[in-house]
C-alpha cells in the first residue's frame, strides 16, 4: 500500500482492534467462517465508527463491524 493510501484512511482506524491483522480474516475464502473476526469485532472500541463507514460504502465487501456484505444489505434496505 501507498503512503497515500495510509493517509487518506480515517482516523478512527488507527484505534481498532483488527489494526494488523492479516487482511484475510475478513474476507476469508468460499467454506470459512467469519469466526476470527466476529471475535475482533466484539469489542472494538471504534466498532460505531466502522458500521457507518461500511454503510457507507455499498461497495465495501468483506466484514466490518461485526456485519457481512449481506447483514450490511439488509440494514441498508430496512434503513431505507
Amino acid at each position: 500500500m501507498s503512503l497515500t493510501g495510509v493517509m487518506d484512511r480515517p482516523r478512527w482506524q488507527r484505534r481498532a482492534a483488527c489494526r494488523g491483522i492479516p487482511i484475510k480474516v475478513f474476507f476469508p475464502e468460499r467454506g470459512e467462517t467469519f469466526e476470527t473476526a466476529a471475535a475482533l469485532c466484539a469489542d472494538c472500541p471504534v466498532k460505531r465508527e466502522c458500521l457507518a463507514h461500511a454503510l457507507a460504502d455499498p461497495t465495501l465487501d468483506g466484514y466490518w463491524a461485526g456485519t457481512s456484505a449481506r447483514d450490511r444489505r439488509r440494514m441498508r434496505r430496512v434503513a431505507g
